[in-house]
């Protein structure tokens, strides 16, 4: 994942560690990286970090628990192996999977949690994903009883309701790779907007003409108005309503981007239909990692039948989504359309 971070020289690593640490500027997701004889320490809030000199760098996730969550929990030895070991931290607020044998100490488990990561005020069981809006249901099991907080990334701060919304907070190296893409005076329609950080980041750093951001959840929509507010950006559109009804009404576009990973394939038609020639759909889904090539080889396929021909100039793996599945990114660009809808 590529992050912002500060270049410290060996020696004075562990002690820039702690600074950032208590100043809660350290992005404890990511793994502290060695280079010859400095260490470079990611940081998760850029504009707060002054007048230090800054980089961009490629880090590792990390994927595993403070090891002191798991001593401070007590649990039966023999579902010790089954505690978490990933979560989502949205702001405050830690977002993590328990299996069924582990229900009964959940509370045990959150308040270890927070014990262990003093930034966190509330830690959130997530029963799954789930309705129209496809927004987690959660259960507080330690700390709240709020579900709102303040999520910072790359220097944007977007609030976030995590029980009305659904908000991924692992694709903000994702949203500042397509942020540096975006071309002077261009229009792009992000289809599945919810809070609107995609949209935000573009309108923060990149210079494009209009960004057309399109969510059916009331609940983001309005939060995505007040995120905009909140960021002092211009040109963002906030439309509630279903993308399939409201894109045709638009502008076409240069860039489109499709963060719905479950659904995203059953936009892709009247998405490339929306867009310019040579222009480019940032495509998410979720598939099994041995038929990820077949499956998007498919869609391209399926969608050149019908005189639609879109080439994959890109396609990465961002993060693991169960044993046997991963989140995917691909990036399509549209060689030739007909001029009217299939």
């Amino acid at each position: 994942m590529r992050s912002w971070c500060v270049k410290i020289p060996r020696g004075e690593g562990e002690s820039a560690r702690k600074k950032l640490l208590e100043a809660s500027l350290l992005d404890i997701s990511l793994k502290i990286r060695g280079e010859g004889e400095y260490l470079l320490l990611p940081v998760n809030d850029p504009e707060a970090m002054g007048e230090m000199d800054l980089m961009l760098a490629d880090f590792e996730e990390r994927d595993v628990l403070e090891t002191d969550y798991r001593r401070l929990v007590k649990v039966p030895s023999d579902l010790a192996g089954l505690l978490p070991t990933s979560y989502d931290v949205v702001g405050d607020i830690a977002i993590v999977r328990l299996v069924d044998e582990l229900l009964p100490f959940r509370r045990n488990i959150g308040d270890a949690m927070r014990e262990a990561l003093s930034r966190l005020r509330t830690v959130a069981m997530d029963k799954g994903v789930q309705g129209e809006f496809r927004v987690r249901e959660i259960e507080i099991i330690s700390g709240g009883p709020s579900t709102i907080t303040m999520h910072t990334e790359f220097g944007l701060h977007f609030k976030v309701d995590v029980s009305k919304v659904y908000f991924n907070p692992r694709l903000a190296s994702e949203r500042w790779r397509i942020s540096s893409l975006v071309g002077r005076g261009e229009t792009v329609i992000d289809m599945f907007a919810g809070v609107g950080p995609f949209s935000i980041m573009i309108a923060k750093y990149a210079s494009a003409r209009e960004i057309h951001g399109i969510d059916m959840n009331p609940e983001a929509v309005a939060l995505m108005k007040e995120n905009i507010v909140i960021n002092k950006v211009k040109g963002v559109n906030p439309l509630l309503g279903d993308a399939r009804e409201l894109i045709g009404s638009l502008p076409p576009a240069d860039r489109i981007i499709m963060n719905l990973p479950h659904s995203a394939h059953e936009f892709l038609e009247i998405a490339s239909m929306n867009l310019n020639p040579m222009g480019i759909i940032h495509f998410y889904t979720i598939c099994e990692r041995e038929a990820i090539d077949g499956f998007v080889g498919d869609l391209v396929s399926e969608l050149k039948g019908k005189g639609i021909d879109l080439d994959l100039m890109r396609l990465e793996e961002l993060k693991t989504y169960s044993p046997t599945m991963s989140v995917y990114s691909a990036d399509l660009v549209l060689i030739h359309r007909p001029c009217s809808p299939v």
